[in-house]
């Protein structure tokens, strides 16, 4: 039986990427890798729209969020940490485990981080040094608006704001450099469409003058120990890096640069939402602005959700449940991917069939979903 991956991440990959990563081998200290390597720098650098380039470590998502961590904060430094949901507690812990004093800020699971808040809380921590972001909170499916949260921020004596995009950067516009971001966190397997092992990590001039102030105790993820290859005018890395995920990220890269592709993602998740509305679940995410476009998180009033998620599995459907206080009581479906009206018709098809007994309830979700995603 064939499978669909729905997950929000690893999410499935176009078969273009798959032949790229296929590509043979080469050797990472020579010519050819070195020109991969800036090319991939160049269509990061269009993609978030900086002339700053971007630090790759063979890492996870995980791994490029401790290399911020370990850079910018220890004993002698106080955080501003907001969260909405599992993956902004857990930039959180990463970063308590460098010794720094964290305030914590948190948002229910399911809403949107209010810029105010933030500006609250900064205002009322001016010995605050650095400040924790989570753009895309994908254990929820909350989208938040990192440029509207910055901009609210005092900007005299502001702290250095990271961001954890992990799930967003592919998926959402992400400019940090236009936005007054010092430094974001990201990874192959989500946005990029790219399979898993690439952690990437940007900074500001701003960030890299802070780091360059500190001492890192952390060998691998030393951003100074990988800025210094980088900058060489045949960039390479300090490491031994997977040379055919660079392959793969290269090609990746190309799909997520077409025309509209932001305006794609969105589309189709206020289609699928719609969709999934009509069919009697509920949407975790109530206001439709802090919706994300990668990840959908619902469940269903019954309480049947995770009688559901294993009937879609079943049927060759594989979603992800819920995380944290929501395991065994969310389904979550990403559209990272291309997803289109044939996909979304999946989707919405398979919850229907998987709905059992409940399906007396679902009202006319395909003309639904089709409305909204004519409606563009």
């Amino acid at each position: 039986m064939k499978k669909y991956l729905m997950t929000p991440g690893p999410v499935p990959v176009s078969t273009e990427v798959s032949l790229a990563e296929a590509r043979p081998l080469i050797g990472h200290r020579g010519a050819d890798f070195s020109a991969l390597f800036a090319g991939i720098e160049t269509k990061l650098g269009r993609l978030l729209k900086t002339s700053g380039k971007t630090v790759i470590f063979p890492a996870s998502g995980t791994g490029a969020l401790e290399s911020l961590s370990v850079n910018f904060t220890g004993p002698d430094t106080k955080v501003i940490s907001v969260s909405c949901g599992v993956f902004g507690d857990r930039f959180r812990e990463i970063t308590a485990l460098t010794g720094a004093s964290i305030v914590n800020v948190d948002v229910t699971p399911g809403e949107g981080v209010n810029p105010g808040v933030v500006a609250e809380a900064v205002a009322k921590n001016p010995d605050a040094s650095v400040l924790l972001l989570t753009q895309n909170e994908t254990s929820t499916g909350v989208f938040n608006r990192v440029d509207e949260i910055v901009s609210a921020i005092p900007q005299k004596n502001r702290p250095l704001v990271l961001v954890d995009s992990v799930s967003s950067i592919g998926t959402m516009p992400c400019y940090p450099e236009e936005w007054g971001v010092d430094a974001v966190a990201t990874a192959s397997q989500k946005g990029l469409l790219t399979p898993p092992g690439l952690g990437l990590v940007w900074l500001s001039e701003r960030g890299w003058d802070a780091v360059s102030k500190r001492k890192c105790n952390n060998y691998y993820f030393d951003l100074m120990r990988q800025k210094k290859d980088l900058y060489k005018e045949a960039p390479d890395n300090p490491y031994t890096p997977p040379v055919s995920l660079y392959y793969a990220l290269d090609a990746a890269l190309d799909e997520i640069s077409s025309d509209g592709w932001f305006e794609l993602r969105s589309r189709a998740a206020r289609a699928l939402a719609a969709g999934i509305d009509s069919l009697g679940f509920e949407l975790l995410v109530k206001e439709e602005k802090f919706r994300s476009p990668g990840v959908t998180a619902f469940f269903h009033p019954s309480g049947d959700t995770s009688a559901i998620a294993k009937s879609l599995k079943a049927l060759g459907v594989e979603p992800a449940g819920g995380q944290g206080k929501f395991k065994g009581k969310l389904i979550r479906m990403s559209h990272y991917h291309d997803v289109r009206w044939p996909e979304i018709s999946l989707a919405l098809g398979s919850l229907y069939a998987a709905l059992g007994d409940h399906r007396a309830r679902a009202g006319d979700f395909v003309r639904r979903a089709f409305e909204v995603w004519e409606a563009k």
